[in-house]
């Protein structure tokens, strides 16, 4: 068995290349018998390269976080795909933890960070890693761990990968309501140890005020309305049935 993973990075600087290098040499490290394909979306500089990992350059003209993880689907092979942050640390067991969830039939899932969790409560008052190794929910920060989440490739390409209706910020949210649409069960993994270490807002500290204001509190409204969007045409499909032209 292997996982696909994808990996956004943007090496502005050294620091910036090294946090990329680090994951993956975590994952290289982690003793798992499930085996990673590493796959590197490069934003910044084509000649950048990162050793045991396929590279792949791709710049947007306008930056859209889940339209890239889309883009790093294309080059995934395998049933699972991860798709991920660069600032993660990878754990021994990891893979094998979630691909025995995977095969009790989820097909959404994220693993569990001892520090982002730690003492972190979802809306039915369960705590990550106290006890319950699986708990379900969609919860964004909780149960749906935006830095990490793992997919079955066909329940992916079945609602259509991640809506891209927003470009940074609600990335996540937006996915838990795509899971939600079509009644796909998400689980957050608690004997998947995955560090986020939350390097994110250095990437955004290197941005103008305009710029950052553009990828955070502007998103709020587009998801709204695309939330919105989505349950009008759900709902049309339940009282008339699905139009041939109907997308999710």
């Amino acid at each position: 068995m292997t996982f696909d993973i994808v990996i956004l990075s943007y090496a502005k600087t050294k620091e910036h290349k090294q946090i990329t290098e680090k994951c993956i040499k975590s994952l290289m490290e982690a003793k798992n018998k499930v085996k990673v394909n590493i796959i590197v979306l490069e934003s910044y500089d084509p000649t950048i390269k990162y050793k045991d990992a396929k590279n792949v350059f791709y710049q947007q003209p306008v930056f859209n976080y889940n339209n890239s993880m889309n883009e790093g689907f294309k080059y995934a092979k395998n049933d699972y795909v991860f798709f991920c942050n660069n600032d993660l640390v990878f754990y021994d067991g990891w893979a094998d933890a979630c691909y025995q969830v995977f095969a009790m039939g989820y097909e959404s899932l994220s693993p569990y960070c001892p520090t982002s969790h730690k003492h972190n409560k979802d809306i039915n008052g369960n705590l990550a890693g106290t006890g319950n190794y699986l708990i379900e929910g969609y919860q964004v920060g909780f149960h749906v761990a935006g830095w990490c989440i793992g997919v079955d490739r066909y329940m992916f390409e079945r609602i259509g990968g991640f809506n891209e209706a927003v470009r940074f910020w609600y990335s996540d949210n937006i996915y838990a309501e795509q899971l939600k649409l079509e009644g796909i069960k998400h689980a957050l993994v608690c004997n998947a140890i995955v560090k986020h270490l939350d390097y994110g807002s250095m990437t955004l500290k290197t941005l103008s005020r305009g710029e950052k204001t553009q990828l955070t509190s502007v998103q709020r409204k587009k998801y709204d309305n695309e939330v919105r969007r989505l349950w009008n045409v759900k709902t049309k499909e339940i009282l008339h049935g699905r139009p041939k032209d109907a997308s999710v």
